[in-house]
């Protein structure tokens, strides 16, 4: 029971260190904590459980008596700011090096006798695509923007840079962000950015600097985030149960929070 213990701690610490209140809303039935009806949705994607399931978990080793529908509510009523808000408390340090990309997930996970009961050979792809930014140095998730439909990656950049919360010093990226604006709006940030330059595109100022000098032993570090990727898609999945755009942001943000938890802090750049 020690590591439960631990776990309601650390729930509690974030919430507090995020100075949220007590219960979600002012006005309602005040009858569940904010950390209780947390730590259900972080059991529930950490144990890839269902609801039902997630609530007599919470019964017999919390012994936090809740009905699943209230589980499902609260994941579909909490606004995006507070989601936001939990994930920086878990990376509340300077960001001296990091990284981002995107990746993509699904949003379906059909059984082999659905897809020949509709007689489909190939399995059904409903692809979600995130863009994410990690600290390189300490292996976190810092912040995370969600699409339901494809679309540009630079666009995102500024999104996870305001969204970040401490300055970054350094940024790596592949060649699908590079953009000669992009470099002068970083620059003007203070932060200096790694990213190869396309084949007959080097025109602008940045572009020439970082084709005539190009640091590969710090670029190497972007694959740091590819192993991250991996790492996310291993433990909790790599399909998302919720079909509407609020429920899926809720589990792909519980997913990062679970993992920032439990990583491992590693103080060595290397």
């Amino acid at each position: 029971m020690e590591k439960e213990k631990r776990l309601v701690n650390k729930v509690k610490c974030l919430i507090r260190q995020a100075e949220l209140p007590r219960f979600l809303h002012r006005f309602g039935p005040k009858k569940f904590f904010l950390w209780q009806l947390c730590i259900g949705l972080l059991i529930k994607e950490v144990f890839r459980l269902s609801y039902r399931r997630a609530m007599k978990f919470l019964d017999e080793f919390y012994g936090i008596k809740l009905h699943w529908t209230t589980l499902q509510k609260f994941r579909k009523r909490v606004p995006l700011v507070i989601w936001k808000t939990l994930l920086k408390c878990t990376t509340n340090n300077s960001i001296a090096v990091a990284a981002i990309d995107g990746t993509s997930m699904q949003r379906y996970n059909p059984s082999m006798h659905y897809l020949k009961r509709i007689d489909r050979e190939k399995n059904i792809s409903v692809p979600i695509y995130i863009n994410v930014m990690v600290d390189v140095i300490r292996r976190k998730f810092t912040a995370i923007r969600h699409h339901a439909t494809k679309c540009g990656e630079i666009s995102d950049v500024k999104y996870l840079f305001k969204q970040s919360p401490e300055e970054v010093e350094l940024v790596i990226m592949d060649k699908l962000y590079d953009s000669e604006k992009l470099h002068r709006v970083l620059r003007q940030r203070g932060t200096y950015s790694i990213i190869p330059v396309k084949k007959n595109w080097a025109k602008g100022q940045y572009r020439k600097q970082l084709k005539d000098c190009f640091d590969y032993c710090l670029y190497w570090q972007r694959n740091l985030i590819e192993s991250l990727f991996s790492a996310l898609k291993r433990l909790f999945g790599n399909h998302l149960c919720g079909l509407a755009a609020r429920t899926q942001r809720a589990e792909i943000y519980m997913r990062l929070i679970a993992y920032n938890l439990g990583a491992i802090i590693m103080e060595i750049f290397y």
